[in-house]
């Protein structure tokens, strides 16, 4: 404690001295020591001296407080330290109880490839030339349709059409069966009219057809019979119509003028001679005809069984490709020892890939989910095809893009959907027992064990069913575990 004393009170206690220059006074039979500011017998409160003194004194009260304020802050009672020491109270970590529907989605990679590719070679016939590409009417990833051009080879065309059957003979006028109809087929959609013919019937019109085709594409048909054979036929049947008009003509000639009947037997016999003659050169002629015109040599159409199909590669211009083969994949694919001119996709992609051990458990043949392309971001409807271990193979179940086809792509799946009550998977615990239970928090640090059954789980959730009904509400509270309380002081 500081006790300041006025300069009215100090000056009642010293008494009047002398003024001199010594440094001592006397205070009856005490002698007191002047202050170093004593000078003069003036106090240091005077008049002269007040101003100064004052704001110091008040500047040293406020520094006295505030450090006095200081210490108080930082003094801490023995009672409180004991408190801050004791344990805090513990508490419960709880989560409510949900009922709803809980997806397991499974997600794995897979790869896509276009499975069995078709491998196109060259015409069969080449009449001794070499077979070597003479023109390229395709790209690599041009999709392709009916009636394309896909390269010649010795100047002699492949040309694209869909069907199940592939080529296996030479397709000439006159012939008929299941080939014809699917070139027909093919023609039409291509743009050329089979005229009449019936349907796989190759007649005039589908001879019309392939002629035009070719010429369209700027290649030279091919022709089977000849036209001078025609032509030949032709004249025979003028030349019986003819006759038949000459026999006709006497016969008419003898019976206008009476002739013995011997005459008109004669005549009669002439005319169904005559006939006859005409109606094997109209045969013939017709024949002549019907085989005669544009044919297809082997191998200068391919049928493959989807369509629009993928070039997944072809042959640079001026290559030499290896010869197409009867056996091993039918007229037009190249054999398994021989270089293709085109590949194209079969138009069967497939994706394989691999989920892990439980996952995989959880999928069956005929799920469907989405496959997505890291590349593109394109997405694609897949079904699982079969499932082998984690072995999983799928199929598109809609339109895939063509740039995917050789991508490894994500795949998501849904493996289930459970309509069930829902609790975090640290809420569930297992008795010695083996039953499963969830701890429900009832309130007041309360808690009672509820068994339940286990169901699918998924993001750290479980699905769970109550061993007894009614077991589990809603909105209740599962413990997780124990916490600390909140620190106290």
């Amino acid at each position: 404690m500081v006790a300041l004393v006025s300069n009215s009170n100090l000056e009642s206690w010293l008494p009047d001295q002398p003024a001199a220059d010594d440094d001592t006074a006397s205070l009856g039979d005490i002698e007191v020591a002047r202050p170093a500011w004593w000078r003069g017998g003036r106090l240091p409160g005077s008049p002269e001296r007040r101003s100064r003194a004052l704001p110091v004194l008040v500047i040293l009260a406020l520094l006295l407080g505030v450090g006095a304020g200081v210490v108080a802050r930082g003094f801490i009672s023995p009672a409180q330290v004991a408190a801050n020491a004791k344990a805090p109270k513990a508490s419960l970590i709880t989560a409510r109880v949900k009922y709803g529907v809980l997806a397991v989605p499974v997600n794995f990679r897979a790869n896509v490839s276009n499975g069995n590719p078709v491998q196109v070679g060259p015409p069969s016939d080449l009449g001794g030339s070499l077979a070597v590409i003479t023109s390229v009417g395709v790209a690599p990833g041009q999709r392709v349709g009916q009636g394309q051009l896909l390269v010649t080879v010795a100047e002699r065309p492949v040309f694209l059409f869909a069907g199940v059957i592939p080529v296996f003979r030479v397709m000439v006028p006159g012939i008929h069966g299941a080939d014809v109809k699917e070139l027909q087929a093919g023609l039409a959609a291509a743009g050329f009219g089979t005229g009449f013919d019936a349907s796989g019937v190759y007649g005039p019109g589908t001879a019309a057809a392939v002629k035009a085709l070719y010429r369209a594409n700027g290649v030279t048909p091919s022709y089977a019979g000849s036209p001078g054979a025609v032509r030949q036929a032709s004249n025979q049947v003028k030349t019986a119509q003819q006759a038949l008009a000459t026999a006709q003509a006497t016969l008419t000639a003898d019976e206008n003028s009476k002739a013995p009947a011997s005459k008109l037997a004669a005549d009669q016999a002439a005319v169904t001679q005559a006939q006859q003659q005409l109606s094997t050169a109209r045969r013939a002629l017709a024949h002549a005809k019907k085989t005669t015109g544009a044919q297809i040599p082997m191998g200068e159409v391919v049928f493959v069984p989807h369509l629009p199909a993928r070039v997944l590669s072809v042959g640079k211009l001026g290559a030499s490709v290896g010869s197409s083969s009867g056996s091993g994949g039918g007229p037009g694919r190249s054999s398994g020892n021989s270089s293709a001119a085109v590949q194209l996709g079969s138009g069967k992609v497939t994706l394989s890939g691999f989920a892990p051990g439980p996952q995989a458990r959880l999928l069956r043949a005929g799920m469907t989910g989405t496959a997505i392309s890291d590349v593109s971001g394109s997405r694609f409807g897949v079904r699982i095809s079969s499932v082998r271990g984690p072995r999983i193979e799928l199929v598109p179940s809609g339109r895939v893009p063509g740039s995917v086809v050789g991508q490894n792509v994500q795949v998501t799946l849904t493996a289930s959907r459970v309509r069930s009550f829902i609790v975090p998977v640290a809420a569930v615990g297992t008795a010695g027992s083996g039953q499963t239970y969830v701890t429900l928090a009832t309130g007041g640090g309360q808690t009672r064990a509820v068994p339940v059954r286990l169901g699918v789980s998924s993001g750290g959730l479980q699905a769970v069913t109550p061993v007894r009904p009614g077991g589990l509400r809603a909105g209740q509270l599962v413990v997780l575990g124990i916490g600390a309380g909140k620190q106290r002081g």
